[in-house]
């Protein structure tokens, strides 16, 4: 095939446009050197299929050092989205292989470091991280071993912080309400049922009286004019039953409020 013209490109490729049906190629510039392609006229259809594989090696390269630019990533993300960039395996792994080579990638490195940032940076627990690295293509044996350089006494110490200032945000719900979505959000969040129980032994948690009064008056004020006798109290009930406070406590409350509108 005769070549017809060059033109430089962003990306430090080139546009090469042959005689032959005014077809075209974009090379990039180590393409072009490795070929002498400036110095070239014509290239056999034997050359072009190599050249162009060649090229397609370096574009996935390209691609992938661009991927891990904007943020630490392991092999298996890499691999992952090259794939979505429609690379052939080959062309994959021999681009892991060159990231590897030049230091850029080191899933050893990243697994440490991500494990150091799950634990000061999140309120994750060790099965949830454990969880996430699995899905980034790390072994179990290889996860446990690196999670288990942080004690236990530093997981309970960090899980007794994070359950600390989630109390903070209840203010409405009754202890046992606050206790079953404590519960609920950090078995979520990959902490051992025990651990989160324990520790929720040792809080005092906000008084189910104080707040049941409260609520229960904010109540009676939003539904006193929508509802009335019997129907006024079943509303507010089933919402304070629904907040977690007994039925005798709610009862007692109400009560209390029955005799002050009364008046």
């Amino acid at each position: 095939m005769k070549i017809k013209s060059y033109k430089k490109l962003k990306n430090n490729t080139y546009k090469i446009t042959f005689f032959d049906n005014e077809s075209s190629l974009s090379l990039y510039d180590d393409i072009i050197l490795k070929y002498d392609l400036l110095l070239k006229k014509e290239i056999t259809d034997k050359e072009l299929e190599e050249i162009e594989r060649e090229n397609n090696k370096l574009a996935c390269f390209y691609v992938a050092l661009k991927y891990i630019s904007f943020k630490n990533r392991s092999k298996e993300e890499i691999r992952k989205y090259l794939k979505q960039q429609k690379y052939n395996e080959k062309e994959i792994e021999q681009a892991i292989q060159s990231l590897e080579r030049q230091k850029l990638i080191n899933d050893h490195e990243y697994l440490k470091m991500y494990i150091h940032d799950q634990f000061l940076l999140t309120k994750n627990g060790p099965k949830k991280i454990e969880y996430k690295l699995i899905q980034l293509g790390f072994k179990e044996e290889e996860i446990k071993e690196e999670l288990n350089t942080i004690s236990k006494d530093e997981w309970k110490k960090r899980l007794q912080e994070v359950i600390t200032k989630k109390i903070k945000t209840y203010k409405k719900e009754s202890s046992a309400k606050i206790k079953e979505k404590i519960l609920y959000t950090f078995l979520n969040e990959g902490y051992q049922k025990e651990d989160i129980v324990e520790i929720l032994e040792t809080h005092e948690l906000p008084n189910n009286l104080t707040a049941l009064k409260k609520e229960a008056e904010k109540l009676y004020q939003k539904y006193c004019r929508k509802y009335e006798d019997s129907s006024l109290w079943y509303q507010i009930k089933g919402r304070l039953l629904n907040k977690g406070f007994t039925s005798l406590e709610i009862d007692n409350v109400l009560e209390g409020i029955k005799k002050s509108s009364e008046r």
